[in-house]
Formats: C-alpha cells, structure tokens, sequence
C-alpha cells in the first residue's frame, strides 16, 4: 500500500509540475492539490480493497455512518476544538528547535510551501471559501483518513495486535508525511487523537469530521482576513492565557474519556 502510495505520489508530482510551471494561479493550485490528495491517499486504499478485502470492506474499514456515530462525531469535534491552545503551545516550542544547518534548510522548505498555501487561500469570495473548503478541508479529511486510519493503521494493528501501539506508529507517520519537521509535534499529537477517535468510536466520521473542522478553521480564518473582517495571522498560535490553555485541555481530556473510554474501555465495534 505505502509503495502504491509512493507511486501515486511521484506519478502526481511529474503530471503536475509542468502545469505549475505553466500556470501558477489559484484555480490551477487547487486542481493539483485535489489530485494529489485523491491520487496519493485514495487510490492506494481502494485498490487494496479491491484485492483484499472485497466483500468486507465496510466492516473491515468501519464504513458506519449511523446515527450513534454522528454522536461520536460531534464529541471528537469539541474534543478537536479545546485542544486548540494546547496545540497551539506545541506549535511555539516545536517551532523553536535549532536543528542548525539542516534545520535551516528544512525551514527554507517549509517556508516555501507555506507560501504555495497563502496563495492558495488569497480568495475574500464566498466561491473562493467554499472551494477552499472542498479542497483544503473535505477532500483531506477524506483521502488522508482513509488512508491513514483505515488503511495503514488497520495493517498496523493486524500485525501488532495492539491497538495504541498501531495508533502512535501511524500518528508518527501521518505527520512526516506533511514534510514540515517544524510542526511535527502539534500533527502528530493531532493524528493520535485522529487514531483514538477512529477506533474508539467504532467509525471512520469522528476522524473525519475532526480532522474536516481542524482544517476549515484555518481556510475560514484565512478568508475572514481577506476580507478585512479580523487582522491576525491564521497560521500564528493563539495568544490564549495558560490558566485557559490548562482548563481547555483538561476539559477535552475530559470529553474524550467520558464519551470514548469510559464505558468498558474497549474499542467499539464498527
């Protein structure tokens, strides 16, 4: 699967460079982006299905979008929503490492792609939002879910047979794949959570719809700045007082063990 992965990847990269070069706009990054998600993440997955597990591929990748699961849904978003200052702690001290001249050149990169990224949301139009949201926020949340959760950490938990265990291999993986060393730490506490959600709540939605509104927040921000309508930097932390940033976390810690763990402590069945 990681090997299809790579080839979509670098298949991708070689029918989207030509096109970048030729046309830099808004409009023609988010075409690229779209298929590289879709190419990358998705494709890899369903292939994989197609070979393997045809016939239990809901169960198998707990493809359960009952009404029980919303209710799991929306816990691991108020979860997602008051981790955000305690997020936002990670991303000041992770961005704070000296990795001398390695760390310089990594930062050149990232700074470039954030670039790529500021272009990429520079739309005040409500079909340049909505648009944003589709491909920044949905398609993500979708194509890296399936991949991550219900792909590589299903294979992880097979050979493994532990469930925590699957979940932080595939957080530490999840967040190398995004390339930015300098925000490794806040991803891969997030795709922890992400792993958490997906096999406590017996479902691929709660991931999803955490990892959806975890990206909307920003493309929203993005678009309330280009409209004038607030002045701040959608990609700085919260200046959030730390007696707040502990109540918050304590408050999401709280959620998630009443809503997730409490009950038996066993994952729930999909």
């Amino acid at each position: 699967m990681l090997a299809i992965a790579l080839g979509m990847l670098l298949f991708s990269s070689i029918l989207s460079a030509p096109l970048l070069l030729a046309d830099m706009s808004r409009p023609m990054i988010l075409v690229v982006q779209s298929v590289t998600q879709l190419l990358t993440f998705l494709v890899p997955v369903v292939l994989m299905t197609v070979i393997y597990y045809r016939g239990s591929m809901r169960e198998y990748y707990r493809l359960d979008f009952s009404g029980r699961r919303w209710y799991y849904a929306l816990a691991g978003v108020v979860v997602t929503l008051l981790l955000i200052p305690a997020n936002d702690w990670l991303t000041t001290w992770n961005d704070s490492w000296n990795l001398g001249r390695v760390g310089e050149m990594l930062r050149g990169v990232q700074e470039s792609t954030e670039g790529l990224v500021e272009k990429m949301m520079s739309t005040d139009t409500v079909a340049g939002l909505l648009g944003n949201l589709l491909v920044v926020a949905l398609i993500p949340a979708v194509c890296e879910e399936v991949f991550f959760r219900a792909g590589f950490q299903n294979l992880i938990q097979k050979w493994v047979k532990n469930p925590h265990v699957a979940i932080w291999i595939t957080a530490i993986i999840f967040s190398l794949g995004h390339g930015e060393v300098f925000a490794f730490m806040p991803r891969f506490v997030l795709g922890a959570l992400l792993g958490y959600l997906y096999v406590y709540g017996g479902s691929l939605l709660p991931n999803m719809m955490a990892h959806f509104v975890n990206n909307a927040l920003v493309v929203v921000l993005y678009w309330l700045v280009a409209r004038g309508v607030i002045d701040i930097d959608p990609e700085a932390p919260l200046k959030v007082d730390w007696t707040l940033s502990v109540l918050c976390t304590l408050a999401g810690a709280a959620v998630l063990w009443v809503t997730f763990f409490s009950r038996d402590k066993q994952p729930l069945k999909g």
